[in-house]
């Protein structure tokens, strides 16, 4: 908001000021040399010394006059008052030399010259004075006993006095009123330049960002530098959950910070939401005083705060805080300024944060639609691969010459890849399950190390798979069959991927659950693939699957089944190298939290 300045701190009307009192006072020399020169030269005077003294007083305060820097001193405060009392005193001085015989006609010019100079450089009220001071002058020379001049002759300098004071009162006045309007809309126009110039540097910040994580820190920054803050963080609205989650990384002097994953809900009355819902920005100041009272404004260790909504076509997507400002404090200013800056940033994070989902669902397609390819090729030769054995030993069985034992061998043969086609054909059943979350459950009490040895016998291993479960009593609430399924799946992922290595199965309560460990010590699986593992059609190494084999629907069974017993399965490094598969169960006797059929 532009304030209307008072009219002596305006640059424009103090340089103008300042000009006139300078060439007046170049003028005030020419009169007091006109007017000393005929004063010596009237033949009746017979003493000249009070002639003279007024002109040494001129020659004094002219050479003040002169020495005076007018454009410094019209600048200050004191400057008006300083100009005043030179022209009072001058208006004095052409008063002493009028009183002088025969020098008061001669001296009305040096009055009008007075008041034109005084009405140029004075506001109104002090050229006032000095106007009442010359007419006052003037009603005195004709005031008896001893009047210099007749009331009739006396009339018309009056006359004139008054209307010139007034004439040149009235255009000073209104030169004042210009120039101050002028100033305004100066500073209207650079106010405006100036926020157009913040809009078009966020705008061009964000010009060159590809994404939210990059533009993000850019905005933040160029916000904080126009605002002089040292710290400056944005909340986005996620409408799943309505929250407000803090997005890292924050900006701090010229530097990012991640921070974690900090959600505020909207509902809630802090500070932040109480922006975002009411859509108005806000200045906080003494929030160091008491933190606590600030929510999370108070939590990042802020002194001081402005926090606006971010807005687009009427709708809330979030809101931007700034705070610790590197002067003494915010002002009100500074908050308008915000809330303007923040327009602009929420429109291009808004279509940052679209772009960058599309971006990821397209991803997200395209690596579903390579997975579904990978899926049909594995799948195909998963079932090619038995069946084709299954085919050549029953082919070979119908051989008259065929010995009893090998077609014993041959026929057993048979019914291993029949069984592997069973397993193959019950995980592609379960995964429909999973999706259509229906899942059946029997929840009941499970003796868990029966149910690992039962796991490491099926799945008919050469590696070396030891067993500890302490106590060996331990028993867990969960489903017997889905129980046995999670384990055998996760014992022939370990032995697929870290052969030749021992396999550890480790059952211990923990807390509140149970957590059973599955551990190999192959070559682990890399931090960045380890969200994606339990992933449907989800392989590690699509060179190892096709000597390996498998779907890769083993560890989204597993996630599937363990979510569906109200439990979770993490994974983490093997200390040496490897895997650590970590299943959590519930202890027996726990509250059922799922029912039968749901997941």
């Amino acid at each position: 908001m532009t304030k209307h300045p008072a009219s002596t701190a305006l640059p424009t009307i103090a340089g103008f000021r300042a000009a006139a009192l300078r060439r007046g006072v170049f003028l005030a020399w020419l009169l007091v040399i006109g007017l000393i020169a005929i004063g010596l030269s009237q033949p009746d005077i017979e003493d000249y010394r009070p002639l003279l003294t007024v002109a040494a007083g001129f020659v004094v305060l002219l050479a003040l006059g002169t020495a005076a820097n007018w454009d410094a001193l019209m600048q200050r405060s004191s400057g008006p008052w300083l100009a005043w009392a030179w022209l009072t005193l001058l208006a004095v001085g052409f008063g002493a030399t009028a009183t002088a015989e025969g020098m008061f006609l001669v001296t009305m010019p040096a009055f009008a010259g007075v008041l034109v100079l005084s009405g140029l450089s004075l506001e109104p009220v002090r050229h006032a004075v000095v106007a009442s001071v010359v007419v006052l002058i003037i009603v005195l020379s004709i005031v008896p006993p001893d009047p210099i001049i007749s009331p009739q002759e006396a009339a018309i300098p009056l006359i004139t006095a008054i209307v010139v004071a007034a004439a040149t009162g009235f255009f000073g006045l209104e030169h004042t009123r210009e120039a101050t309007r002028s100033y305004v809309r100066l500073e209207e126009l650079n106010s405006q330049r100036a926020d157009f110039e913040r809009l078009y540097a966020v705008t061009a910040t964000l010009a060159g960002a590809d994404s939210l994580a990059e533009g993000l820190p850019q905005i933040v920054g160029t916000i904080c530098r126009y605002l002089g803050a040292q710290v400056g963080v944005v909340f986005l609205y996620h409408p799943d959950d309505h929250t407000l989650k803090v997005m890292s990384p924050m900006w701090v002097n010229e530097h990012t910070l991640d921070v974690g994953d900090i959600k505020l809900p909207i509902s809630t009355g802090g500070i932040v939401p109480q922006v975002f819902r009411s859509g108005k920005p806000i200045l906080l100041d003494r929030v160091s005083d008491s933190p606590e009272q600030f929510g999370v404004i108070g939590e990042l260790g802020l002194r001081e705060a402005m926090v606006a909504p971010l807005r687009v076509e009427g709708f809330n997507v979030g809101a931007i805080a700034v705070g610790d400002p590197l002067a003494e404090a915010f002002h009100e200013d500074q908050l308008e300024v915000f809330a303007s800056l923040a327009a602009p940033a929420a429109l291009v994070l808004s279509q940052l944060g679209r772009y960058e989902a599309a971006a990821e669902m397209t991803r997200r397609m395209q690596e579903i639609a390579q997975m579904k390819t990978d899926f049909v090729s594995v799948v195909s030769h998963e079932l090619r691969t038995p069946l084709t054995s299954i085919i050549g030993s029953l082919d070979t069985v119908n051989r008259p010459e065929l010995s009893p034992d090998l077609a014993k061998d041959l026929l057993d043969s048979a019914r291993r890849q029949a069984g592997r086609l069973q397993r193959l054909i019950e995980d592609l059943l379960m995964v429909s399950r999973i999706d259509r979350k229906a899942i059946p459950v029997a929840m009941e009490t499970v003796g868990i190390r029966q149910v690992l040895i039962d796991a490491a016998d099926t799945i008919q291993s050469d590696e070396d798979i030891t067993i500890s479960v302490q106590p060996p009593s331990l028993q867990v609430t969960g489903d017997p069959d889905h129980l046995r399924r999670v384990f055998i799946n996760l014992l022939e992922n370990a032995v697929k991927y870290a052969p030749g290595s021992p396999v550890e199965l480790v059952a211990r309560p923990f807390r509140d659950r149970i957590d059973v460990d599955v551990i190999d010590h192959g070559d682990g699986i890399p931090p960045g693939e380890r969200m994606r593992v339990f992933e449907p059609f989800t392989q590690m190494e699509r060179s190892d699957t096709r000597t390996k084999g498998g779907t890769g629907l083993g560890l989204s069974i597993v996630k599937g089944l363990t979510e569906a017993m109200s439990g979770r399965v993490t994974v983490s490094d093997t200390p040496g190298g490897g895997a650590t598969f970590t299943v959590s169960l519930q202890p027996a006797g726990a509250l059922l939290a799922t029912e039968r059929g749901r997941v």
